[in-house]
């Protein structure tokens, strides 16, 4: 490894060395090489806070379904929001519609057209100008914040104005004005595979000799980030009411998660809840707990059962945990929210939901049966 600098990283050089080390570590992934500007969104869309792992084949599925913004703008949103299911984030699905039917009139040609669509923001502005257009313009997300706090050694946290500022100046230093659009995915690429969060690969990096905080030895102290908000335990308890074949499902209006459908359900309130998100309370208290609230909330009468395997999720700082109950329903209208809903419909229904239904009523997922 060679001496740690002494001084600043030179640009050019750190630029170069980030565009040899790219040409010949990028991985081959089904967005890289595309110009469509419609493509390089709906990557840059999904990637916003999901693997690359995850993305991949919603990514080929999505654009084979709707391979251009007109087709997307007029998609039905519980078919979009299907079609999502299982990548979380759901508001970025609607904000995608919402830009689709901007798209489907107008393509913008630079990042300012770009950054006044619904739901852009400065950074996939930046991506898809770059990438599809070729405007000079850095892309900044949590990867390339975290290369370039690192390379400069930049004080203070990098989400407040003179941070922010601080990180950007930096990342268009670093960005090459002759390949912008690999020179973004180059760092953004370093950031998730080499520059990590935690135990960086420092001696694989190919801009270390020019590295700040390596030469003060202490790569993860930057970027400089606030600690994180303690997560919070929630204990929900699920009603999974079964007729013939259908579950009765409820219909969410507000995020996160608007317009899915999942399992009716009650939340405790924090004080009966322990530290892991477990109930203090007898599962015979709870089971009347959940009754009670399908009776206040939807005029039904139902007959709580025995207790179903729980199921564990997060949503940004909740850890939620679900207790499901298998329930009959003895008397009472189903109305909206609420509906009979086969688990094999297509319907948009959370992550959570199918999950618990899949292995609590597998039999659901087999067979199809008359509606009630």
């Amino acid at each position: 490894m060679p001496p740690p600098p002494t001084g600043q990283p030179d640009p050019k050089r750190m630029r170069r060395a980030l565009m040899r080390w790219f040409d010949g570590n990028r991985r081959d992934l089904p967005w890289r090489g595309t110009r469509d500007p419609w493509a390089v969104l709906v990557s840059e869309v999904m990637l916003q806070q999901t693997t690359v792992a995850a993305v991949t084949p919603y990514y080929e599925r999505f654009l084979a379904r709707w391979p251009t913004p007109a087709d997307l703008a007029v998609a039905e949103t519980d078919e979009l929001l299907s079609a999502w299911a299982g990548l979380g984030y759901y508001r970025r699905a609607h904000m995608l519609k919402d830009a689709a039917a901007v798209l489907a009139d107008e393509v913008p040609g630079d990042a300012a057209g770009w950054r006044a669509l619904p739901g852009v923001g400065d950074y996939t502005a930046a991506a898809v100008a770059s990438i599809a257009f070729d405007e000079p313009v850095a892309a900044v997300d949590g990867n390339v914040e975290r290369v370039v706090s690192r390379l400069w050694a930049i004080a203070g946290d990098p989400r407040k104005a003179a941070g922010k500022r601080a990180v950007r100046e930096a990342a268009q230093a670093l960005l090459d004005p002759e390949r912008p659009g690999d020179a973004n995915q180059a760092a953004m690429e370093l950031g998730a595979t080499v520059c990590k969060p935690r135990n960086p690969d420092c001696p694989r990096c190919p801009l270390r000799s020019g590295c700040r905080a390596l030469a003060l030895g202490e790569p993860t102290r930057f970027p400089e980030l606030p600690a994180r908000a303690k997560t919070t335990p929630v204990a929900r308890l699920a009603a999974v009411v079964v007729a013939r074949g259908k579950v009765l499902l409820a219909r969410r209006d507000e995020a996160p998660n608007a317009g899915f459908l999942e399992l009716p359900h009650v939340d405790l309130p924090s004080e009966h809840v322990d530290a892991s998100g477990a109930p203090r309370a007898a599962a015979g208290d709870l089971g009347a707990r959940l009754a009670t609230h399908l009776r206040d909330a939807h005029g039904l009468v139902v007959r709580v059962g025995e207790p179903l395997p729980p199921h564990r999720h997060a949503i940004t700082r909740w850890r939620i945990r679900v207790h499901p109950f298998r329930c009959s329903l003895s008397s009472g209208r189903v109305a909206a929210p609420l509906a009979w809903t086969s688990p094999r419909d297509g319907r948009p229904t959370t992550t959570a939901t199918r999950r618990i239904l899949a292995a609590s009523l597998p039999e659901l997922f087999r067979t199809e049966s008359p509606a009630p």
